[in-house]
């Protein structure tokens, strides 16, 4: 079976099943910071402490923003796009500000959470990258629209119709 990277379906359908794997995630990982810190903390300096303590409203919002981006692929809405772009660019920034305070910290040479913290990090960056690319790749799709004969000849995204 040839996977074809142009299947819009295929990848709608993909994006939202796998969009449950960091909405997870993210769960549980405040549900352990909350109830049994020591399984996800690597370190327990009052700093860093105070840093994660931050983050909760952020990654609420990135939660919800991704709940919202698998509401609307599923709805099939326009919105979708919204939501994918804002999810994905959320997460890189929340990645961008955890990366600097961990590397400026030495967090990634601590040996209890370390491979935790360069794990969440790559992880994040890994799926707000790929969400940016589907949201851009199937831009036109997830707006409702189609390219015409035109459009293709022109290579012009903006010439479109909308689909029935």
């Amino acid at each position: 079976m040839k996977l074809d990277l142009n299947d819009f379906e295929l990848w709608r359908r993909r994006l939202m099943g796998f969009m449950f794997v960091p909405v997870g995630m993210l769960v549980t990982y405040w549900a352990l910071w909350f109830g049994d810190r020591g399984v996800v903390a690597s370190e327990q300096a009052s700093e860093y402490i105070a840093f994660e303590q931050a983050f909760p409203l952020a990654d609420a919002w990135l939660l919800g923003a991704m709940l919202l981006a698998v509401g609307q692929l599923w709805r099939r809405r326009p919105s979708a796009l919204k939501w994918l772009l804002v999810t994905g660019g959320a997460g890189i920034y929340l990645c961008a500000l955890d990366v600097l305070y961990d590397m400026q910290h030495g967090i990634y040479a601590k040996p209890n959470g370390g491979a935790i913290e360069l794990t969440i990090n790559l992880l994040t960056l890994t799926l707000s990258v790929g969400l940016l690319r589907f949201a851009w790749r199937f831009r036109l799709q997830l707006l409702g629209l189609r390219l015409t004969a035109s459009s293709v000849s022109s290579r012009s995204d903006l010439t479109s119709t909308r689909q029935p």
